[in-house]
């Protein structure tokens, strides 16, 4: 299954009910009293731009080329470094994953370091954030890919991510969890092109599909969808944490 990061979703045959928290109005809160900040693996650079005014000092990384170009535009009219870089390896790794570089910046520089639906390594980001600096992290669970897998017959991914798994990571190398919040709720596929769009956006959440055994379960949701949309979990969660 062939994809890319920044592939597009059918515009008005996605919908996912949002969480109960703002992952913008808890970073900018914690933007306010920052000298300086870090964006974990900022993609095209939207959601950073949108937190503007930003500290003095902010420095972005992305790790995947095709984004970098855009999130240049992006940032660097608002004085955002950008740096292209490796970004750490998954948080529930699989067993073929790779150890992956340090992240290239010095120790203790960092206030903040803003993470959304980025793979971290809590102890190399205690390593670049200063004491009494914060972590902000928003992450896709496991459960949403789960529920799509289902819809098409596919087992399980027993590697779970939830908010309880991340907060257990960052307090073994000794960061404070100051919040936490998790919610599922829905997500909504108008038809079964919708559906195969948002799987094509995280591929390796489907390494194991085979379109033929799948035809039956996607005919099945075909016809479904003519009458109402099919349903599926959207997982997500946030977590706050101070070195």
């Amino acid at each position: 299954m062939e994809a890319y990061w920044g592939a597009r979703l059918p515009t008005g045959r996605y919908r996912a009910d949002k969480p109960d928290w703002s992952y913008e109005a808890t970073a900018r809160g914690i933007l306010a009293e920052a000298g300086s900040a870090l964006d974990m693996g900022t993609g095209e650079g939207g959601i950073l731009a949108s937190l503007a005014p930003l500290p003095k000092l902010t420095v972005a990384y992305e790790g995947w080329w095709p984004t970098v170009p855009a999130a240049q535009a992006t940032l660097r009219p608002l004085g955002v470094h950008l740096v292209v870089a490796l970004g750490s390896a998954d948080n529930v790794p699989g067993p073929d994953q790779q150890p992956q570089p340090g992240l290239p910046f010095q120790a203790a520089v960092f206030d903040v370091a803003l993470n959304r639906h980025e793979a971290f390594d809590p102890v190399e980001v205690r390593r670049i954030v200063k004491p009494r600096g914060r972590f902000l992290t928003e992450q896709v669970g496991s459960d949403q890919g789960a529920s799509v897998r289902r819809l098409l017959g596919l087992s399980g991914d027993q590697r779970l991510w939830t908010a309880d798994v991340a907060v257990g990571q960052l307090e073994a190398v000794g960061w404070v969890i100051d919040e936490v919040r998790e919610d599922r709720t829905l997500m909504h596929f108008s038809d079964i092109a919708a559906l195969i769009s948002y799987m094509r956006t995280v591929p390796w959440a489907f390494e194991d599909l085979d379109w033929n055994s799948a035809k039956p379960a996607l005919q099945q949701l075909h016809a479904q969808s003519l009458s109402k949309p099919i349903g599926a979990v959207s997982h997500s969660f946030l977590v706050l944490a101070t070195r």
